[in-house]
């Protein structure tokens, strides 16, 4: 039987589906290169469609294709909104309100005003693309963070501009494309003003009531458990729906604001939302993508090489931009480096390409010209600030001082005897160290012996907002083989797997969760609660061995007295965890190591040992603690 792909590539049921592997894969590609995941997106997109002409999503997916993208950019606004809490803004909330609003406007009139004399659009179209061009977007901001780490300052305006800008940019440019529609009428004026009016207003009022009704189900628990992230996502694309009914496009204003109540007003289960709809939003986001860089006509990415499309990007990088934010932030509390690097990242993201593919389309219905051109140069935009941003603002942000430290600190969950004796060897040698109990008595003697100590479930919601700047690393440690698993799954996403380690179950206390799920075992070999505790009472210490060249690995391993565990090893304040005992070590690594009573390592210096406090009762990390209330 013979298959004929081009021409099953011309059906839905085909296309949107490798549209769909195609976007994950460019999401996991771009995972493993440490870069936003929009520019593979982009490049795949382009690939398929206008390069090689293998899909056509325009074709095969119709009008769906701007029905899909019109829902996705719902539920990604509404998930943004979920970040945004104000107590997260606090201190740079000015530079926030001025950013999307001065800002804004900045961008939009210094944009516009490029666009007609570089490139020789006529006013109108120069106006939709200048309102097109404000947004910069979470979906291209947030990757950029993560892989930064800017400091909080600097984060937190990014993070809140790019979601609150989204809702701006596209009432600007709602503004803009009613100007250019009724302009050659005479209450083209009045008409622009009543479609602003009427944005603002139609869009707060269904964003708040859709969201007080959404919150007052929440908070009764009207919804089934597992019923409520469906329930919710089924809600927010109502609101968008019946919002969008009234007013095109006010429905994204409507979901932001119904995103940013549930952040910022208590409701349940609010951590497992957000995880449900960040997954949904990678699913939404990749597929998108794709099919918007696949539609884009040949001419059109052709075209963005040409002189005029090329000198606009510049122009949007050395001067609007910075125009913008430097107005803008102007009396913050920001200082000139940390302005400077706001200023140097503005990529555009999934907004500006959906917005502009719509209203690019609507100008061509209309028969007004510029409509490929708009198309053309917004998607220059978004292209060459994503590629800016993702090969230079990591190294510019540490050349400016704004980007943090690599976090390679541990959290040790459980605060017990032992476990500040681990946290001490890793201290005395210069590394971050966060302890975590939610016994009272043993974060108090952690503070009096010099650690960091949170008593509190790292379990509860109220860990969740916990600042862990410097943190990389998290072992559990506690008796609780239940709570070491939860807490270690619960922290993958914030750490990543390689770097969250538990104690190996108990083979008799072994829990339902442990038999299917557990975290990389800590030390080598890999011991139990039990084991280890029973070595401790014993008498075992944790030795701090420092490798030369006259005393190399080799015979650090020969000299170490059977029976002693390996717990990590490192320089400086780098650490890693024992799993297994590595085959190399360099001079200058420092092993640290459980060594029993009465054992010794070699002739080298050995750190001093802890001295033994008395054993504290409740080692495990039990969810005893106020939920709300964890103390640091």
């Amino acid at each position: 039987m013979q298959i004929d792909f081009a021409h099953a590539l011309e059906h839905a049921v085909v296309a949107l589906p490798i549209v769909v592997a195609l976007g994950l894969g460019a999401q996991i590609l771009a995972s493993r290169l440490k870069i936003p995941a929009i520019l593979p997106l982009l490049l795949i997109g382009f690939l398929v469609g206008p390069l090689l002409h293998l899909i056509d999503p325009g074709t095969v997916l119709g009008s769906g294709l701007q029905t899909l993208t019109s829902l996705a950019v719902a539920v990604i606004l509404f998930e943004g909104g979920l970040t945004l809490k104000f107590s997260d803004i606090a201190g740079h909330g000015r530079a926030v309100t001025r950013l999307i609003s001065v800002g804004a406007l900045v961008t939009w009139v210094l944009a516009a005003t490029g666009a007609h004399f570089i490139t020789g659009l006529n006013w109108g179209v120069a106006a939709l693309f200048g309102a097109l061009v404000i947004v910069t977007g979470p979906t291209v901001i947030a990757p950029l963070l993560q892989n930064i780490r800017p400091n909080p300052r600097v984060g937190g305006v990014l993070r809140w501009e790019g979601i609150l800008i989204d809702p701006v940019g596209v009432l600007a440019a709602a503004i803009a494309f009613e100007w250019v529609r009724s302009s050659s009428r005479d209450e083209a004026l009045t008409a622009t003003l009543v479609h602003f009016a009427t944005f603002i207003g139609v869009g707060t009022a269904f964003g708040v009531v859709m969201g007080l009704s959404m919150i007052w189900a929440l908070r009764r628990e009207i919804i089934p458990d597992h019923l409520v992230n469906p329930a919710v996502l089924a809600w927010v694309l109502l609101a968008f729906g019946l919002t969008d009914i009234f007013v095109p496009e006010s429905g994204l204003l409507s979901v932001t604001i119904m995103g940013m109540m549930a952040a910022n007003m208590k409701i349940p289960r609010l951590s497992e939302l957000l995880h449900f709809k960040e997954e949904v939003v990678v699913i939404l986001l990749s597929t998108i993508f794709v099919a918007l860089a696949a539609n884009v006509p040949t001419e059109s990415l052709r075209a963005v090489f040409q002189p005029a499309p090329l000198l606009l990007l510049l122009f949007m990088l050395a001067v609007v931009r910075p125009a913008s934010v430097l107005i803008s932030t102007a009396g913050s509390n920001l200082n000139l480096r940390e302005r400077a690097f706001i200023s140097y990242v503005g990529p555009r993201g999934i907004v500006a390409a959906a917005v502009s593919a719509l209203f690019a389309s609507r100008l061509t219905e209309l028969g007004i010209p510029g409509g490929e051109q708009l198309l053309t140069l917004v998607f220059t935009v978004i292209v060459g600030t994503v590629i800016l941003a993702s090969l230079t603002a990591k190294p510019v942000a540490r050349l400016l001082g704004v980007a943090q430290a690599e976090p390679r600190g541990f959290v040790i969950v459980g605060a017990h005897t032992w476990a500040r004796e681990i946290a001490l060897a890793l201290k005395e040698e210069g590394a971050e160290v966060l302890l975590a109990d939610t016994n009272r008595a043993n974060i108090a003697s952690a503070k009096y012996e010099g650690l960091g100590g949170l008593y509190g479930s790292l379990l509860s919601e109220a860990a969740d907002a916990l600042p862990l700047e410097g943190l990389g690393k998290l072992i559990a440690l506690t008796s609780n083989d239940e709570a070491n698993t939860l807490i270690a799954r619960k922290y993958e996403k914030s750490f990543g797997r390689s770097r969250v380690f538990q104690l190996r179950p108990g083979g008799s206390t072994r829990t339902q969760i442990g038999d299917t799920y557990s975290a990389n075992s800590a030390f080598a070999p890999a011991p139990t609660y039990r084991e280890l505790d029973t070595l401790f009472k014993a008498g075992a210490r944790v030795r701090r061995t420092h490798l030369t060249g006259a005393y190399p690995l080799s015979t650090y391993r020969a000299e170490l007295p059977e029976g002693s565990l390996l717990l990590l090893y490192g320089q400086g304040d780098d650490f890693q965890v024992a799993t297994t005992f590595p085959e190399t070590a360099p001079a200058g690594t420092v092993m640290i190591a459980l060594v029993p009573a009465e054992g010794g390592v070699g002739t080298v210096p050995e750190g001093r040992a802890t001295q033994p406090q008395p054993q504290d009762a409740g080692p495990g990390t039990t969810n005893v603690a106020d939920p709300e209330r964890m103390e640091r």
